[in-house]
């Protein structure tokens, strides 16, 4: 039995400039250990949500929510639970033929490219076959993870400005694309040429970032959620889960 459960599998073929992508695989451990092992394939292991430690090559490292791990093919692995944490990861099979030599590495997200990945991943089918739409959803997690920019570049002052004041509330998309003058599907296409971003992923991008600076400074989750654009807190903690990985009361503690 697998010492973790797939929440999402993607049987891909994606050939890039001597990178090829093989699979897109969500785990959440359910197991204490994962004993070490090692593949005929470069493996790229984020953690999304929980702890635990991580060890790559003998050498054992405490990894959080935001902890990237490369490990290059061959190179043995493993796991094992801090406390009863069940960690969350995303983990990518691929070879960089055009690179050389795979190097260990390991470094931190921000919490603002979590959040951007986060969002990512909720564009992507948790099963089927995918879709021409899904592959820049996709393409867009494979470029923030391994590229070591701080962010993806935001959308262009001007047409952010004029988004921002009818992405906060919770409307229908396609009165947000009617109020600037576009067709919703023209408008989705111009954020994601212009910012890796569409207009669904935007609206929550922004929203995140409102219901996070209301979460620093209500003292309660409902007031946060209220300040937030919410008006259900069930609602509100379910949506904040689903971009984050977290309940707003895990997230800020």
């Amino acid at each position: 039995m697998l010492a973790w459960s797939p929440l999402l599998i993607q049987q891909i073929e994606i050939h890039a400039l001597g990178f090829v992508l093989r699979k897109l695989q969500l785990n959440r451990h359910r197991d204490a250990e994962v004993a070490p092992h090692g593949h005929a394939f470069a493996q790229l292991i984020l953690y999304l949500s929980g702890e635990g430690v991580q060890t790559v090559n003998g050498r054992r490292r405490r990894a959080r929510a935001g902890d990237l791990f490369v490990i290059p093919a061959g190179v043995p692995h493993g796991f094992s639970v801090v406390g009863r944490s069940r960690p969350l990861c995303l983990v990518l099979d691929y070879e960089n033929e055009g690179a050389g030599r795979t190097r260990s590495t390991h470094r931190t997200l921000s919490p603002g490219t979590l959040n951007e990945l986060h969002t990512l991943l909720s564009r992507v089918p948790r099963k089927g076959r995918l879709a021409l739409a899904d592959y820049p959803a996709i393409l867009a997690v494979i470029a923030r993870l391994l590229d070591h920019s701080p962010s993806l570049p935001p959308p262009p002052p001007g047409l952010l400005a004029k988004l921002r004041p009818h992405l906060q509330p919770a409307g229908p998309l396609r009165e947000v694309a009617r109020h600037l003058g576009y067709h919703p599907d023209h408008l989705c296409r111009k954020l994601k040429r212009e910012s890796g971003l569409g207009l669904r992923a935007l609206r929550d991008r922004i929203r995140l970032e409102a219901a996070q600076a209301a979460l620093g400074s209500e003292p309660t989750i409902a007031e946060a959620a209220t300040r937030a654009g919410f008006d259900d807190p069930n609602y509100f903690s379910r949506w904040f889960r689903r971009q984050t990985g977290k309940t707003p009361t895990a997230w800020r503690a």
